[in-house]
């Protein structure tokens, strides 16, 4: 296996780096040709010093070397400074867990772990250095982060590692079972999707529908007040310009994280398939039995509609559909209702109890016709809608580049620095309209095959 990271990711860093130096020197440049005053001179050097060391750091990440080659001798480990020849006899185990994430809240992340035999150092640098089941390992890197298939990655290191590989990620230790064995282990413990079919697919493009309001709301309240106020500013004092706008996207990004992001949980689980793992909920996470079992009434957590919700307390599944309100089936919760029952915590118990009580509401709804409709097609329709996120940011970065040009006839320098702010998020614009586009042909393909 040889295993790489993958080229986009690079090629961004790169081009971010390149707009940074740039930045600095077009500072510099257009300074010096406007002869202007000596502190003038050294507010452009600090800047442009901060622009430099900033396009270092993507830079450094750009080119940074990542290559791991596993065969049947061992590893072959060059991740950035560090360089790594270890056979398999070296190696006690690979491990595969979650890690959390610093400063992510309660996300993790799927990272392969090296530990070696007693006796053996790996001599790893403190960012990979970790420890496993009480001894020193070596955090190599995050599944996410090579160019790869994570059920197929696993499979061909199974066929390498034997005995040696422990995979404690649920949904890829499944991989490793046999087919027989992963049906008895998932045999009425599968979750699955809330809500299925085309009802899944209907509730996608209202949560999208309800984004893209608060996506406009955001642009008018946010966006365009902090570029007009930049530019105000702007032509009474430069320096008061600049302060005015460095706050200004301080508020425009936490106004998008708080605001634009608000249905986005809600949309991840409507696509979530969950099991039960023992007393585990899997992939959202939980422990049925820890006592932090709770079930959320509709507007209880807001984003998530008309919902039942399942917490511990933050929300790990919905117990109905957030755009109707119709339940989950009845043997769904019965199932999840089961396993609480048998909790010694009686906030579990308790939990339980709410959940029977939905159960029986949803057997009574089993009458009620299912909404028509292919969900493929839906989901074709979704991919369409999610294409013209890239028209709604092309109007953002239009205004960012006219706010730039507006700026520039009254700054010698701020101008210039919303242009190329401009310029750098034109260049992910681009990126991401690729990237619709292709996600958009693929379903149209897959449209057009199943037809």
């Amino acid at each position: 296996m040889k295993l790489r990271r993958p080229v986009g990711f690079r090629v961004v860093a790169v081009v971010f780096a390149a707009l940074l130096v740039g930045l600095a020197a077009y500072l510099i440049g257009l300074q010096f040709a406007a002869g202007g005053s000596v502190s003038g001179r050294l507010r452009i050097g600090v800047l442009s010093l901060l622009a430099v060391l900033v396009g270092a750091v993507f830079l450094w990440y750009g080119l940074q070397r990542f290559q791991v080659d596993v065969d049947r001798d061992g590893w072959v480990v060059r991740i950035g400074g560090y360089r790594c020849d270890v056979r398999w006899t070296e190696i006690s185990a690979v491990v595969i867990e979650n890690r959390p994430i610093p400063g992510a809240g309660r996300r993790v992340v799927p990272a392969l772990y090296l530990v070696p035999e007693a006796g053996v150092s790996l001599e790893a640098p403190s960012d990979l250095s970790a420890t496993v089941d009480g001894r020193p390992a070596v955090r190599l890197f995050d599944l996410t982060e090579p160019k790869i298939d994570e059920k197929e990655f696993v499979r061909d290191l199974a066929s390498l590692a034997g005995d040696r590989l422990a995979v404690r990620v649920y949904r890829l230790s499944l991989v490793l079972l046999s087919e027989d064995a992963r049906t008895l282990l998932n045999s009425g413990k599968v979750l699955p999707a809330c809500p299925p079919g085309a009802a899944g697919a209907r509730t996608h493009r209202w949560l999208n529908r309800r984004r893209f309001l608060l996506f406009v709301g955001w642009y008018l309240v946010a966006v365009v007040p902090a570029l007009l106020l930049t530019g105000f500013a702007a032509r009474l004092h430069e320096l008061l310009g600049a302060a005015v706008a460095v706050l200004g996207l301080v508020a425009v990004v936490a106004a998008y994280a708080h605001f634009v992001t608000f249905f986005s949980h809600a949309t991840d689980l409507v696509d979530t398939e969950s099991a039960i793992y023992g007393t585990k909920l899997v992939p959202t996470g939980g422990d049925l039995h820890e006592g932090k079992a709770v079930v959320l009434p509709p507007g209880t957590k807001r984003g998530y509609g008309k919902a039942w919700l399942l917490g511990f307390p933050h929300v790990v599944m919905l117990l109905g559909d957030p755009r109707t309100g119709r339940l989950r089936d009845h043997h769904d919760l019965r199932l999840l209702s089961a396993v609480l029952r048998e909790s010694p915590q009686e906030t579990d118990r308790a939990a339980a109890r709410e959940l029977d009580s939905l159960a029986e509401q949803s057997q009574s709804q089993a009458g009620y016709p299912a909404e028509p409709g292919d969900a493929r097609n839906a989901r074709l329709w979704i991919s369409l809608t999610k294409a013209g996120r890239v028209l709604a940011w092309a109007v953002v970065v239009g205004s960012v580049l006219l706010a730039g040009g507006w700026t520039l006839e009254s700054t010698d320098y701020l101008g210039g620095g919303v242009v190329l702010l401009g310029a750098a998020l034109a260049a992910m614009w681009v990126l991401y309209a690729l990237y619709r586009v292709c996600t958009l042909l693929g379903a149209a393909w897959q449209a057009v095959r199943r037809k």
